[in-house]
């Protein structure tokens, strides 16, 4: 893909949006679930008979996650921010709103108005060219800035352009989280996946894949009309007991229609419980304090977590059906703070 983005901006938009759009007959039955990972993820846990004894992925009783964030690709972008929390306040939701810092001038008022309402905001890339990891040299010199954007904008998160990756350059990046994987997806520049749909550690920094196709993908690539496949996914993380991560754009969900289809699947997730509703900061906080906390078995024989997260978690045995990994909790769990 280098020859592409050296010359992607001569491309005009209709042309780039002409050659993503033949992508779409790419698209397989089911290819937005990573149901190869799962299978492999249940062998595993089966090859122990009473299961793997862990601390629950999610605190506070919540059985799932649900977390919202958004790439702000330009100025006529972040223009339309607004609009879309607007759409989430009326539902009670927060989000965390990637800016990209050299690729147009920044309105700071919509930053101050995002941060007044309880938004974060995160780092997205220096300038999406695509070219953020063209060389390590190329990426070195571009880090300097990322990590003087992070700074600025008081930014503890990173999502890089067209969700590229390249794990251990990153490293050198001054963040908590990176937010550039996703659980699967075909159509990107880089496709594959993680196939977890939960956070994971990666070197110094907490990592949180996207697990809902994006907009740009259902909207443009694949030309869909209703929430059908974001729904589809939801139901499928849910019943796992997974994080729910969306990653959308002011920019082609701007307009009417945008905002309807988004507005209809809030208001869907807002008729489902046992969710946990938090900004990607929250989720990678939590995550580490997970992640430093185990499970330990008194005299008794009750088990109990030890460590940070044992204020907010409970016990949980990782089983599998057959078709899904699932987090039991023991009747016998002792909470202990």
């Amino acid at each position: 893909m280098r020859a592409y983005y050296q010359l992607r901006p001569l491309i005009p938009m209709a042309l780039r949006r002409y050659l993503q759009q033949r992508r779409r007959n790419e698209a397989r039955p089911r290819w937005h679930f990573p149901d190869a990972f799962m299978a492999s993820l249940g062998e595993a846990v089966n090859h122990f008979a009473d299961g793997v004894t862990i601390v629950h992925p999610w605190p506070d009783g919540a059985h799932w996650a649900f977390v919202l964030t958004h790439d702000v690709e330009s100025e006529f972008g972040l223009s339309r921010s607004l609009e879309l929390a607007d759409v989430e306040r009326e539902f009670g939701f927060l989000s965390c709103w990637n800016i990209v810092p050299h690729g147009y001038p920044v309105d700071q008022g919509v930053i101050r108005e995002l941060r007044s309402r309880g938004c974060e905001i995160g780092v997205h890339g220096y300038n999406h060219d695509g070219r953020l990891f063209s060389s390590r040299k190329e990426f070195d010199r571009r880090a300097v800035e990322i990590n003087r954007a992070m700074r600025e904008y008081g930014a503890v998160g990173f999502r890089a352009p067209m969700v590229h990756r390249q794990l251990d350059w990153m490293q050198q990046l001054e963040i908590e989280y990176d937010a550039s994987h996703f659980d699967i997806d075909p159509f990107q520049a880089m496709p594959g996946g993680v196939g977890a749909v939960w956070p994971f550690l990666a070197g110094r920094f907490v990592e949180l894949p996207y697990t809902l196709p994006q907009d740009h993908t259902l909207l443009i690539v694949l030309g869909e009309n209703d929430d059908r496949l974001w729904r589809e996914k939801l139901e499928w993380i849910v019943q796992r007991q997974g994080m729910v991560l969306m990653l959308t754009h002011p920019d082609y969900l701007a307009g009417q229609h945008g905002l309807d289809l988004y507005r209809r699947f809030l208001e869907h997730v807002c008729e489902l419980s046992g969710y946990w509703h938090a900004l990607p900061r929250d989720v990678a906080e939590w995550w580490r304090q997970r992640h430093d906390s185990h499970v330990e078995v008194d005299g008794e024989g009750h088990r109990r977590v030890a460590g940070p997260a044992a204020g907010r978690c409970r016990v949980a045995v990782m089983q599998s059906d057959g078709e899904r990994v699932l987090f039991n909790e023991p009747q016998r769990e002792v909470s202990w703070s």
